[in-house]
């Protein structure tokens, strides 16, 4: 037996293949040896004492059906199915999902994968597959029933809260190769990060983007429906951010804490740091949210964290299946919980505004000594913006004005002052619909007389969210 990955995720990745491996009659004696195997790992390494009548049961499968929802069996075909969903690749509809208790809740869709295609959305629960009822069913049946090989098709029938309708689709599975991290420099000169997994990749890759978006103002780490991974990693990433010495604090059956280090990186976040999180950032996660609030390393925005504080062990039993098996509870360094808690937000949104949020406060925050003029809703997507002054302004050009589409990119627009007293400000292109901007105007202008605008402005825009 072999302890393969320390591992902390509550959420699967449903873009793989999945068989289920039954033994042939001759493998009784090798079957009979993995149950003894299961029932002393059980019994050595469970996070909580377990009792006589659940060891006594006569699979592996039935051992770990009686204990916590993370912990769970797998044959060695199983596993080597399992550590694909972990890569983020392999053959599927391209969806994350979690366990919900009306079937599987899909958390994200790939862009411009089949289930994305299909006209699936996030927040979909998944009910029917095949048009087999899967409201009852464990996780593992569900993804059995939709994983298959590459060109198949799959008939998935969801429930969609939002409107309160059943939505059936017929989607071809493909190979998926889901992007682990996505990076891009935002509107104002904020370098943007989001990570998908905490997969073996994923310090590497953090590090190509921070040394990409060299020279950035201010950071946004975007950890939403983010469902974990391995634990090694989680002490690896917490090195990216400035000042966090400590990781995550781990409990075993004895209940002694014990404290894990962050592993310090060759290069780190430089200037102020945002980090999302919302109800399914989950397990590994939430280690990173509670490291870098408690440290101070970096500012949360969003809503409360998923509460999986449990980790999980794999072990390599001597047919080559794998028990994961959960080993220990986590918390934050100092000790504050997570387990059916979850870690809170400094700043608390609404659902999906968590990055306009964050976005919005780094670039006000580089506006400093600049005026508020307000904020302006169901602005036309075409419209000309108008600032009016109270002394007429000398005729010169104007320069340095800027639009920022919140979570975005950089808008340009053209400045001219009309009738002495009006500063016209018109965007290049229609704005999007429904969507936040700041539009800022520098300190530059001045007034007919000679004197110079004192302070800087800017103004918050939203956009009607239809042009009806």
């Amino acid at each position: 037996m072999k302890v393969i990955q320390r591992w902390a995720a509550a959420l699967l990745l449903l873009a793989a293949s999945f068989s289920v491996w039954s033994p042939p009659a001759e493998a009784a004696t090798a079957s009979t040896k993995v149950l003894e195997e299961v029932r002393e790992l059980v019994r050595q390494y469970y996070v909580e004492p377990v009792s006589d009548r659940v060891l006594k049961a006569s699979t592996p499968q039935d051992i770990v059906k009686q204990l916590d929802p993370y912990s769970a069996y797998m044959t060695k075909e199983e596993y080597e199915e399992f550590l694909k969903w972990i890569d983020m690749e392999s053959v599927g509809i391209g969806v994350m999902v979690e366990e919900d208790e009306d079937g599987v809740h899909i958390l994200s869709v790939l862009d411009n994968g089949p289930a994305a295609r299909a006209g699936l959305q996030p927040g979909d629960v998944i009910r029917a597959v095949d048009g087999q009822p899967v409201t009852n069913e464990t996780m593992e049946k569900v993804l059995s029933l939709i994983a298959g090989e590459e060109g198949t098709t799959v008939a998935v029938t969801v429930w969609r809260p939002s409107t309160e309708e059943t939505v059936s689709v017929t989607i071809k599975r493909e190979k998926i190769d889901w992007p682990n991290v996505e990076f891009k420099r935002l509107a104002g000169n904020i370098g943007y990060i989001q990570l998908y997994s905490f997969d073996e990749t994923a310090p590497g890759e953090i590090e190509r983007a921070i040394r990409s978006l060299s020279g950035v103002k201010g950071w946004i780490f975007d950890l939403r429906d983010n469902p974990g991974g391995y634990v090694e990693a989680a002490q690896q990433i917490a090195g990216f951010f400035p000042n966090v010495k400590q990781a995550f604090q781990l409990r075993d059956r004895s209940n002694h804490p014990e404290v894990y280090a962050a592993v310090k990186q060759p290069v780190q976040m430089a200037g102020p740091i945002r980090l999302l999180v919302n109800a399914s950032s989950a397990s590994a996660s939430e280690m990173l949210a509670a490291a870098v609030k408690e440290q101070k390393a970096a500012v949360l925005y969003g809503q409360r964290t998923f509460g999986k504080g449990s980790m999980q062990e794999m072990f390599e039993l001597s047919d080559g299946s794998m028990l994961k098996l959960t080993v220990a509870h986590f918390f934050s360094s100092k000790g504050t919980p997570i387990h059916h808690v979850g870690v809170k937000p400094d700043v608390p949104t609404v659902v999906g505004k968590e990055l306009y949020a964050a976005h919005r406060d780094l670039l006000i925050g580089q506006l400093k000594g600049y005026q508020s003029l307000g904020k302006l809703r169901n602005a036309p997507v075409d419209k000309t913006f108008v600032v009016r002054f109270s002394r007429p302004l000398a005729n010169t050009a104007v320069s340095g004005v800027k639009l920022y589409q919140l979570g975005g990119q950089e808008v340009a627009v053209t400045a001219q002052i009309r009738r002495g007293t009006e500063l016209l400000i018109k965007p290049a292109a229609k704005l999007a619909k429904g969507q936040s901007y700041l539009l800022v105007i520098p300190p530059v202008l001045k007034s007919k007389d000679g004197v110079a605008m004192k302070k800087g402005a800017y103004m918050e825009i939203q956009t009607a969210a239809s042009t009806k």
